[in-house]
């Protein structure tokens, strides 16, 4: 039976809204969880929540942002970038698609990209949250905050073609022919949001910030760093990244991980952070104390 699209949807959504408390479930235990903590992280958060859930939407409106700026899209300047970045060993990733070319392979990868990739991407702030991990979600939205910071103006002004689009490739557009994933992809991707590769660095990112959260995380980390392995891989093998956009998007990764682990920027941010949440719940500033005399 050939599920329609809206059916297909529908069965996308309850498996990720399952599997993200089931992987809750499993790694924090049901002993372990509460309800109220987690809504008292949730407020001393909030901030944070609406920045990683605020960036996003400045990938998905760049196309308007752009058409403000220059009236009628250029397609030349998309052509001379794509040429490019695909000088850069852009054949290479040929190689994938010949020597991976079965059925299993292809419905792994498209899994990793359209699936895995959107799980961390929820299960992140979600698992800090249950655990009130206020220090290690600080540096997540940071993290995420510096990623979209650098993502969205070359997203803007240096668009890059998909691999499956450029002839020169000789790349199928395996994730694109897919009907249903390849429709969900489409409906919220212009294609040629390319470098760097925001799968990549937004996954390579998270899975540092886990590494580096402490040894409760561990059986976390292991499964983020399969994961990225997998969308690494899928990025390149579906038609969607050429290997500069991979490169690029490790650096990007490691950049915004080691300036969100900064004391000095945590703290500078994360000072205007608690001014908005106090006026964004009406909370009264803490009274300073006076220091006592011995």
């Amino acid at each position: 039976m050939v599920l329609s699209y809206p059916a297909f949807f529908a069965l996308y959504t309850v498996t990720m809204v399952v599997a993200v408390f089931a992987g809750v479930l499993l790694l924090q235990g049901w002993k372990d969880m509460s309800i109220r903590r987690t809504l008292l992280s949730v407020r001393y958060n909030a901030v944070y929540i609406i920045l990683i859930a605020a960036f996003p939407l400045s990938v998905q409106a760049q196309d308007i942002i752009e058409n403000q700026i220059s009236g009628v899209e250029d397609p030349s300047k998309e052509i001379v970038y794509t040429n490019w970045i695909f000088s850069l060993a852009g054949g290479a990733i040929k190689v994938l698609q010949d020597r991976l070319d079965y059925a299993v392979v292809t419905d792994f990868f498209i899994i990793a990209y359209a699936w895995v990739f959107a799980f961390i991407t929820y299960f992140a702030p979600i698992i800090l949250l249950a655990r009130d991990d206020r220090v290690n979600l600080r540096t997540y939205a940071i993290a995420m905050m510096l990623n979209y910071l650098v993502l969205t103006p070359f997203y803007l002004l240096f668009p890059v073609s998909v691999t499956g689009s450029h002839a020169a490739s000789e790349m199928t557009p395996i994730l694109y022919v897919d009907t249903h994933f390849g429709k969900m992809v489409t409906s919220v991707d212009p294609l040629n949001n390319d470098f760097p590769s925001g799968h990549v660095s937004l996954s390579v990112t998270t899975f540092l910030v886990f590494a580096y959260a402490g040894s409760w995380y561990k059986r976390l980390t292991y499964f983020l760093a399969g994961a990225c392995v997998a969308i690494v891989f899928s990025v390149l093998y579906l038609g969607v990244h050429w290997p500069a956009d991979v490169f690029a998007g490790f650096l990007l990764a490691v950049g915004a991980t080691v300036a969100a682990r900064s004391d000095r920027i945590q703290m500078g941010i994360d000072r205007y952070v608690r001014i908005v949440s106090q006026k964004l719940f009406r909370e009264k500033k803490p009274p300073e104390t006076s220091p006592q005399n011995g």
